[in-house]
């Protein structure tokens, strides 16, 4: 499986990067096009032909998904599903069969409400790199030991809280979704500032002078259709007031280098393909590969030292055994 991950990123490219606001943005090009067919879960929810709703038995750590299409649909990990008895992210990238149905890994993003406003599900936002980079462990240390993409649902909770007190941002429920909601103008003008880049298959990005992460895709269709929606999520980790340091495009370069040979561990998806996590030299990664076609790989740059400031502390247990109380 190595020999797949670095052979998708021999044929990558990085291209110039812009800066605006504390983030620099690398678009990442790559050689020849995926032959793989799907939609994005947020084009097939829209559409009416896959439907996500609570299980039988409500359960927070799972979701069920209705897939009644011929095409596959891609679930990106971290990605949010607003709706239910509560608000979800998803736990790992998937890639769903047509005409199949499966129990789908989340985690909630919002502790302070169980009870349904919707029967179904509908596409959210995108996790929050900070966020998605401490998921990223959790999950890999569950795939290890239960063989689940699960993650750890109290430091999920802890760090939204956290990083809406950072923000100053007040939810009645703790909704990861009142952080974008109520920071959507600032976020707007990250997503004017940048625009989709025809050809790319995903991007790099360094927030405040630090490279953070990139999201790859097979196809610059799918990076296309995701673009807005990943945007938001790394320009949310923004950290007001610090310094901007210019960020060379050798330094996007080295984050995509630091997979190359990287230490890998397989596992069967819940779906279609392989759930494959990766650990370099300052770097871990997580892709999704079917048919030998890295499909998604999302790649988290590791630091000793926590890069997002307050935003990533662990509130104490205490708070956490109160949070988990509400829904239990």
């Amino acid at each position: 499986m190595q020999g797949i991950v670095d052979g998708y990123l021999a044929v990558v490219r990085v291209g110039e990067g812009k800066a605006f606001g504390g983030m620099t943005l690398f678009p990442v090009f790559r050689q020849g096009e995926s032959p793989l067919r799907y939609r994005t879960l947020g084009e097939a929810l829209l559409g009416g032909s896959v439907e996500v709703r609570e299980r039988p038995s409500a359960s927070v750590p799972e979701l069920w998904l209705v897939n009644r299409s011929d095409e596959m649909v891609l679930v990106m990990d971290g990605e949010e599903i607003v709706g239910g008895k509560q608000n979800r992210m998803v736990n790992a990238s998937f890639l769903i069969a047509p005409k199949s149905e499966v129990a789908l890994p989340v985690t909630c993003v919002e502790h302070g409400r169980w009870h349904d406003v919707a029967p179904n599900f509908m596409a959210g936002e995108a996790a929050p790199a900070f966020l998605r980079r401490a998921k990223e462990t959790q999950v890999k240390e569950n795939l290890r030991a239960a063989a689940r993409p699960m993650a750890d649902q109290g430091a999920v909770w802890d760090a939204i809280a956290e990083k809406q007190r950072v923000e100053g941002v007040h939810s009645r429920t703790g909704a990861m979704n009142d952080l974008y909601q109520q920071k959507a103008k600032s976020l707007e003008e990250y997503q004017r500032a940048f625009p989709v880049v025809d050809g790319a298959v995903g991007m790099a990005v360094a927030l405040n002078g630090g490279m953070v992460g990139a999201d790859l895709f097979d196809q610059a269709a799918t990076a296309a259709r995701l673009w807005p929606k990943l945007v938001r999520s790394y320009a949310m980790d923004v950290v007001a007031g610090r310094e901007e340091r210019p960020v060379a495009r050798e330094r996007a370069e080295k984050l995509l280098k630091r997979l190359v040979g990287a230490r890998v561990e397989t596992f069967p998806s819940i779906a279609l393909g392989q759930d494959v996590r990766l650990e370099g030299d300052g770097a871990n990664g997580a892709a999704l590969v079917y048919e030998g076609i890295v499909v998604h790989l999302g790649v988290f740059r590791v630091h000793r030292r926590g890069a997002y400031g307050d935003a990533t502390r662990v509130v104490r247990a205490s708070t956490r055994r109160r949070m988990r109380g509400r829904i239990e």
